[in-house]
């Protein structure tokens, strides 16, 4: 390939799964250049298309939250049902290098379209199954959401809170596009051994396992014999170092401080409370932590005395680790967020600034393509016929009876 030619062009994606993990992951693909059709139901299509209408998303005429992960694609509405439907199916099978599909194995086996229905088809095919809970045990075909699956079930919807507040949700797809990037992985590393072995295969990954992983820092410890970390209480904290505070203003700031040697001076500075350094009580790592019940209450009035940004600067000339906790208005205007083109314009997308949010790495001298907005149900269909060689008329014909 020339240094202009996307890295995946000539790499034709089939697209056979609604909502967020698998389009995500195919999204990635599009961005370096590869064919991706989307195969929807006759109609309506892909149900998160409509996902934006109803709580607990903001309402727009747009469709933000299904063209943030269908950028770049082209939509044929297909009845796989049918004699017919099966037929071009078949034909786009053969032509695929990538299948992705999140439908539960049971509808797999139902359509016939499990990977050992499809294999023989095309023996370079490289067959990508998403489930929520995995493919064996007797919830394989079980329904499952991010929410579900990859927060809750996993312990993290139990871990991530203090030990005063109740539970919460976790923010829309916030599973789901990691779980997209595993995915990614999988299938490129299924190419790759494709181009040792000359043969396709089946890679397959799920909401449950994407769980752990991100939980396996704190699951390693009780797989260790550890027991589980209870969960932290800003009123009875183990490392007041390692908190959020609130500011004068009504924020909260994130501190960080993993290097206590070496931080704690610069802290007390930032702070203009030199006199803790002689505090018998904070003398060192041992005694900060052993009386974090105490340190914490003195930082909490400490940071109430001014506002968020000015404790940002301060914090900042001392190259301490922390983080304002940033809204969602403010992270599209971060200064680093758009230095490093973590967003992207979006052609055909003319609502609000008609940006998307970039996939989140890049390959040196291996651009990605310009991002266009995803189709409407169905809207590639008669072209994506007339490359399979089907007629104008046997087009018009299958269209009239809702095979497409």
């Amino acid at each position: 390939m020339n240094a202009s030619e996307p890295l995946l062009e000539g790499i034709k994606v089939l697209e056979i799964a609604t909502y967020i993990f698998g389009p995500g992951s195919a999204a990635i693909l599009s961005d370096f250049g590869a064919d991706v059709i989307k195969i929807e139901a006759p109609g309506r299509g892909d149900p998160l298309r409509y996902a934006h209408q109803a709580p607990p998303f903001m309402p727009l005429e747009f469709g933000y939250i299904w063209q943030q992960d269908n950028r770049n694609k082209r939509s044929i509405g297909l009845d796989m049902k049918s004699t017919e439907g099966r037929e071009i199916l078949l034909k786009l099978v053969r032509e695929a290098d990538i299948l992705i599909t999140n439908f539960p194995p049971d509808v797999l086996e139902r359509l016939k379209i499990r990977y050992e229905d499809l294999a023989p088809e095309n023996e370079g095919l490289i067959y990508g199954q998403i489930t929520g809970f995995g493919e064996k045990g007797p919830e394989a075909s079980a329904p499952g959401f991010d929410a579900t699956a990859y927060w809750a079930r996993s312990g993290l919807m139990h871990t991530v809170h203090t030990a005063d507040s109740e539970p919460c949700m976790s923010s829309p797809g916030m599973g789901d596009h990691p779980s997209a990037m595993t995915m990614y992985a999988a299938i490129m590393t299924g190419l790759y051994k494709r181009t040792r072995t000359g043969r396709g295969g089946k890679v397959h990954s799920s909401l449950l396992a994407n769980g752990l992983w991100t939980a396996s820092s704190s699951l390693s410890c009780v797989l260790a014999g550890g027991g589980a970390v209870d969960n932290p209480s800003l009123a009875r904290p183990t490392n007041a170092l390692l908190s959020h505070y609130q500011t004068r203003d009504g924020r909260w700031l994130l501190l960080v401080i993993l290097h206590q040697n070496k931080h704690w001076p610069g802290l007390l500075k930032a702070l203009e409370r030199e006199d803790l350094h002689t505090d018998p009580r904070f003398i060192d790592i041992k005694q900060r932590n052993d009386n974090a019940k105490l340190l914490a209450p003195i930082l909490a009035e400490i940071f109430k005395t001014r506002d968020l940004f000015e404790w940002r600067e301060r914090l900042q000339a001392e190259k301490l680790t922390f983080s304002v906790l940033a809204t969602m208005e403010e992270v599209i205007d971060d200064p680093q967020v758009l230095a490093n083109d973590m967003l992207i314009d979006v052609e055909g997308h003319n609502y609000g600034r008609g940006q998307a949010v970039n996939s989140p790495f890049w390959v040196e001298g291996s651009d990605k393509v310009p991002a266009h907005i995803g189709p409407e149900p169905g809207a590639s269909g008669p072209d994506i016929l007339r490359e399979l060689g089907y007629s104008e008329e046997r087009i018009e014909q299958l269209s009239s009876q809702k095979i497409i």
